[in-house]
């Protein structure tokens, strides 16, 4: 297996450099080639050893953590990263190692702690707790402790081991801090999720639908997803306007399809289909050329016929818009008859799901039983383990009531159909996510504790459930995705920004990796 490091020092007296030199050495006694990475450097990134400059971190965190992870992840794929944090010249912010621990979590790189010994065991061992806490408060793991320059050898690795991760003196056979800082990292930051959102959309290309290309919203969006090469996007309207639109905006739309809406072709074959499948409600073949006029049905259609794998709309129109000919058309999967919405939550440390927060107001059992399934399987898609608990205010066999009774039915519905997944039901937000008032409120079940898919007992606390953490804990909130149909289909906020939009698009597009082709 392949080693991902990332050392870092609460201080410039740790050589830091000469720390990383012997894990290098280390690595490179096993097969794979080993490189040495400069997450920030006073360098500009050229070589691919370099993740970003100071200035340009400074300037844009986010897109320079974009392109560290980015840099690092390729030479992760090709063998050894031994990432060297940075070495405090020039600084004098006591945040430095707050810093690299934030690199350190984002990179999924366990971290080797260098500690400047130089002081005596006893100093060494305090500015080492200090150093622990800090990094903890920033998400990184700490695989190991390296001592630079010791005052007492034997004193200082032995006090340093009470810390309870592996630890060595410089010049130490370091195989049990190698084997350490080898063992894979669960933390998922926001900016470690986007990435690997990316990547994933990236590894099996699928083509989107936009139908509403007036928006220059929405051309952004087209332009940054085609740069990106994460989807393939169809918009919808006529190539000669909606690329001069674009090109007076700024916007770049090498790659986007363009497909008009007044095809003759496209519009019989879409109109007689529609006609067939909506014969039982007595549509006509006029009616149903009519209803190709708006574009959400032209780009359902493009969906059912096979010519896209996923839709996107809503910046212009409501929700049903979105929804209906998605219904009507596209219609929910085998056994499933609630269509519902999910958010996924980036928080700092992990990514949960919440549903339903948008779509069905006052589910029965059936439909929270759907609802627990669904969410599930988009909790897998998006390399989520699901672990879903089914909220209410009582846990277990605590409490009864109208609204606990509905959330045990849905619960037993639900395990009746998937009896393999891990769900737990009924059960309170507290024991769902807290592992000391899971284990003592449900000391039996798999989810209490560790649950990572939250069902909400209807729509009212679900909307409620997922801006409260999206405003209190600072969780990136992605969504609604919306989940139950048997293509996806995805609604946008009419306030949506152009990262929403893109964030839809790639979502859609992972969502379509497991479901594509004709339903025709």
């Amino acid at each position: 297996m392949s080693t991902r490091v990332y050392v870092a020092s609460p201080d410039a007296q740790a050589d830091l450099s000469a720390v990383a030199q012997a894990i290098a050495e280390a690595a490179g006694r096993q097969s794979d080639p080993v490189a040495v990475f400069h997450p920030l450097s006073t360098q500009a990134a050229s070589d691919g050893l370099v993740g970003a400059s100071f200035e340009e971190f400074a300037k844009n965190p986010d897109e320079a953590s974009a392109g560290i992870i980015e840099r690092f992840e390729a030479l992760a794929a090709k063998g050894h990263v031994v990432a060297v944090g940075t070495d405090y010249t020039g600084v004098t912010a006591p945040t430095e190692l707050a810093l690299n621990g934030r690199l350190a979590a984002d990179l999924a790189a366990p971290v080797v702690l260098a500690i400047d010994a130089s002081k005596g065991p006893d100093h060494t061992l305090g500015a080492a707790r200090v150093a622990l806490d800090g990094l903890a408060g920033e998400c990184a793991t700490v695989a190991a402790i390296v001592a630079t320059n010791p005052s007492h050898t034997d004193a200082t690795r032995t006090l340093l081991a009470s810390l309870g991760v592996p630890a060595a003196v410089l010049g130490d056979d370091l195989a049990a801090v190698l084997a350490a800082a080898s063992e894979p990292v669960a933390t998922r930051t926001p900016a470690r999720f986007s990435y690997e959102l990316m990547a994933q959309a990236r590894s099996d290309l699928k083509t989107i639908v936009l139908p509403e290309s007036e928006d220059p919203r929405i051309l952004e969006a087209a332009s940054i997803v085609a740069a990106r090469g994460v989807a393939k996007v169809v918009l919808l309207g006529e190539a000669d306007e909606v690329r001069a639109e674009a090109a007076r905006l700024g916007f770049n739309l090498d790659g986007v399809e363009i497909v008009s809406m007044n095809d003759p072709e496209r519009i019989e074959t879409y109109a007689a289909k529609f006609a067939e499948l909506r014969a039982k409600k007595g549509v006509t073949i006029e009616q149903a050329r009519e209803t190709m006029t708006d574009g959400a049905y032209f780009g359902t259609m493009m969906v059912y016929m096979g010519g896209a794998d996923g839709l996107v709309s809503g910046a212009n129109h409501t929700t049903a818009n979105t929804i209906r000919p998605a219904l009507q058309l596209i219609k929910t999967n085998p056994g499933m008859k609630t269509v519902s919405g999910a958010f996924l939550m980036s928080l700092k440390d992990r990514v949960l799901l919440f549903a339903d927060c948008a779509v069905t107001p006052n589910p029965e059992p059936a439909q929270l039983a759907d609802i627990a399934v669904a969410s599930a399987e988009t909790a897998r898609m998006f390399n989520i383990d699901p672990k879903v608990a089914m909220l209410t205010y009582s846990t277990g066999t605590s409490g009864s009531g109208p609204d606990v009774d509905r959330v045990r039915a849905g619960y037993e519905d639900a395990i009746s159909r998937v009896p393999d997944e891990k769900i737990a039901g009924p059960i309170q937000f507290d024991a769902a996510i807290d592992p000391v008032v899971g284990k003592k409120k449900m000391p039996d079940s798999e989810v209490a504790g560790n649950a990572t898919v939250f069902v909400f007992p209807d729509l009212e606390a679900g909307n409620i459930g997922y801006k409260i953490c999206q405003r209190t804990a600072g969780a990136v909130a992605i969504g609604p995705l919306l989940q139950g149909l048997r293509r996806p289909v995805n609604d946008l906020s009419r306030g949506a920004l152009v990262d929403d939009i893109v964030n839809t698009i790639i979502m859609t597009a992972i969502q379509a990796q497991g479901t594509s082709g004709p339903l025709a």
